[in-house]
């Protein structure tokens, strides 16, 4: 059976999964929406987990290690996303002074 706190982790591990896979389609609306309904349950849980965390079953520890793996890959794949946009808009920027520079 599983624990409260396994359920948890699990239920986030799908957000982040989803936010992922959005943010490889670039679905901002629903990478936002998923990443901060991750972040406000972590941000209720990691208190009790804190509070707790004599309490909770070594055999979490993998799923909560798979999980911080998967929020660091979630915000290196938004930085990146960030990066290629910003040299978009960058390559948008220059094409429009030289429009301006150069047209009649």
């Amino acid at each position: 059976m599983d624990s409260p706190a396994q359920l948890q982790i699990e239920a986030i591990l799908a957000m982040v999964a989803q936010a992922l896979a959005a943010c490889e389609t670039k679905d901002f609306d629903l990478v936002v929406r998923l990443s901060a309904q991750q972040e406000s349950e972590l941000a209720v849980l990691l208190p009790q987990w804190q509070a707790g965390s004599a309490s909770l079953p070594v055999a979490l520890r993998p799923q909560l290690q798979q999980l911080v793996a998967q929020r660091e890959l979630l915000q290196q794949q938004i930085a990146a996303w960030i990066d290629s946009l910003r040299e978009e808009m960058q390559s948008v920027s220059q094409n429009n002074r030289l429009l301006k520079t150069y047209s009649l």
